[in-house]
C-alpha cells in the first residue's frame, strides 16, 4: 500500500478518536437486560459481534427486526447521558497536531447525528483539528458513505491521496467503494478482520506516512 502520497485523513471518530467502546457496551447490556436477554460479557465479546448495518449488530445479540427502532432508540436516550464519561484514546491529541504540522487536511467522520456529535466532541477543544466535521441525520441507517463522498468530491482531491482511518468494517467499505486506502484502527467497537493494514495505536498513523519524507522507506510499506 502506497501511503507516500496521502494529503488528506478521514477520521472516525467513536472508537477511533473517542475511547468509547466500553461505554458502548454497558449501554448496549442495560437494553438487553431490559429485553430479558444475555449480556455482552466483555469487550471481546463485543467487538466479536459488532459490525454495520447496525441492524446486523443488533440481531446478532438477539433484538430482531421487531425491536429494533425501539430498542435502538432505548440505547440512544441511555448513550447520551453516558457519553461524557468517555476519553480520547491515548494519542489522538499528539497525532492529530503532528498530521496537522506536516500539512495533512483532516476531517472527521461520524454515524452519530449533528447535535449529539457537537456534545460529545465538545469536551475536548479539537474544533481546529479538522478542516470539516460531517454526520450522518438518520440513526437508524447510520452510514456516512454519502457525506464523505460528498466531501470527497468537491475536495479537490484524488480518492488515492485520502486515507480513511476507523475501526469498523463500515469505514473499511466507505472506502473500498471510494478508492480510498484504509488503515483499521484495532482499539475501536469491532475485532480487525485480518483483511487490511491495522494499527493498534493512533501515533503508528505518522509512522505509515513517514514515506512522504522518507522514499527509501516506501517499499517496506508496499
Amino acid at each position: 500500500m502506497d501511503l507516500g502520497r496521502i494529503r488528506a485523513v478521514c477520521w472516525d471518530w467513536n472508537g477511533t478518536l473517542l475511547d468509547d467502546a466500553e461505554i458502548c457496551r454497558q449501554v448496549m447490556n442495560s437494553v438487553l437486560e431490559e429485553q430479558g436477554l444475555s449480556p455482552l460479557v466483555d469487550g471481546q465479546s463485543y467487538r466479536s459481534v459488532f459490525r454495520f448495518p447496525i441492524r446486523d449488530f443488533y440481531r446478532s445479540v438477539g433484538l430482531d427486526d421487531d425491536r429494533f427502532v425501539s430498542a435502538a432508540s432505548v440505547y440512544l436516550a441511555l448513550l447520551a447521558t453516558r457519553v461524557g464519561e468517555a476519553r480520547l484514546h491515548d494519542g489522538a491529541r499528539t497525532t492529530l497536531a503532528a498530521l496537522r504540522a506536516r500539512g495533512v487536511r483532516q476531517i472527521l467522520a461520524s454515524a452519530t447525528l449533528p447535535d449529539a456529535l457537537a456534545g460529545q466532541m465538545a469536551p475536548y477543544g479539537l474544533d481546529d483539528a479538522f478542516e470539516e466535521v460531517l454526520s450522518i441525520d438518520d440513526p437508524y441507517r447510520a452510514s456516512k458513505h454519502d457525506v464523505i463522498a460528498r466531501w470527497l468530491s468537491r475536495s479537490g482531491l484524488a480518492a488515492r491521496d485520502v486515507l480513511v482511518i476507523g475501526d469498523t468494517n463500515h469505514d473499511r467499505e466507505i472506502a473500498d467503494d471510494l478508492g480510498t486506502p484504509f488503515v483499521h484502527f484495532d482499539g475501536g467497537h469491532q475485532a480487525w478482520s485480518g483483511e487490511t493494514l491495522r494499527i493498534t495505536a493512533l501515533g503508528e498513523v505518522v509512522e505509515l506516512l513517514a514515506p512522504r519524507q522518507s522514499p527509501a522507506h516506501l517499499a517496506d510499506l508496499a
